[in-house]
């Protein structure tokens, strides 16, 4: 009989991890992809989703001035986003604008930028990059060659068995004794849980009890004399007749019955 033993490597993946970045132009108007920027190391995986951003244009509104948000493209050249505000003719004011960007891999986005044309300036300036991370999978190696296990092939299990001496009479009367023994222990161990657990049961009623009647024999009833309150009208009670001559009946008629005996 032979058992195949083999396994494999298995393969892993995550769930997408949305997030953003923080303020690209904090210490300026040009800055980099890094991790510290993007909070996130920018590896495979790692997808820009969109670009927000928030500024004030200065200007005064006859002069011609532009502001572009971009990216360059470090693979391709050129830029990988681009994104211009034309104030020509019109006055300066803060404005926020988001652009959503087709999953782009990280590799793709290089320095970026806050570049004018005209006559003007930017303050306040904030750019914000979205983004989608997911982890990929661990590419699976070769499955090991499966090794094959034989039970005849084992050189333990081709070892003949040892006989079992027998065992001496001293032997089998110290067993007999134990197994005598082991049941007299059980009872005694038995025996005493319940004495401890009775013993703990009267602890308890004993520490209540205390408490209990304390507060019992604390009560006290108010002494003092108790005046009768019922009011007689007429001032007296007269005697019932007709209970008088209902026990006469009753009498006689006891009297009758006796009779009847002696």
């Amino acid at each position: 009989m032979a058992l195949l033993v083999a396994c494999s490597a298995p393969s892993y993946s995550s769930d997408p991890i949305y997030g953003y970045s923080s303020n690209a132009a904090a210490n300026g108007l040009h800055w980099s992809m890094s991790e510290q920027m993007l909070g996130i190391p920018p590896t495979t995986g790692l997808d820009v989703t969109g670009v927000i951003y928030r500024y004030t244009a200065v200007k005064e509104r006859p002069d011609d001035f532009t502001v572009t948000i971009r990216n360059e493209n470090p693979l391709d050249g050129g830029y990988i986003f681009s994104e211009t505000d034309d104030w020509s003719g019109r006055s300066g004011q803060t404005i926020t604008k988001a652009v959503p960007v087709a999953y782009s891999p990280i590799r793709f986005w290089g320095d970026g930028e806050i570049a004018t044309t005209g006559v003007g300036s930017v303050e306040d300036p904030q750019v914000v990059y979205t983004y989608r991370f997911i982890e990929p999978e661990i590419e699976q190696t070769a499955p090991p060659i499966p090794t094959l296990y034989s039970a005849l092939d084992d050189p333990y299990a081709q070892q003949q068995p040892t006989e079992r001496p027998e065992s001496s009479e001293e032997d089998q009367a110290s067993k007999d004794k134990d197994e005598e023994e082991e049941p007299l222990e059980k009872a005694l161990a038995a025996s005493d849980a319940d004495l401890s657990m009775a013993v703990g049961q009267t602890g308890m009623i004993a520490a209540m009890n205390p408490v209990k009647m304390h507060n019992y024999y604390a009560m006290s009833i108010p002494g003092g004399v108790y005046q009768e309150t019922v009011i007689l009208q007429g001032g007296e009670i007269k005697d019932n007749r007709r209970a008088f001559r209902s026990m006469a009946n009753d009498r006689l008629h006891t009297e009758m019955v006796e009779g009847q005996w002696k």
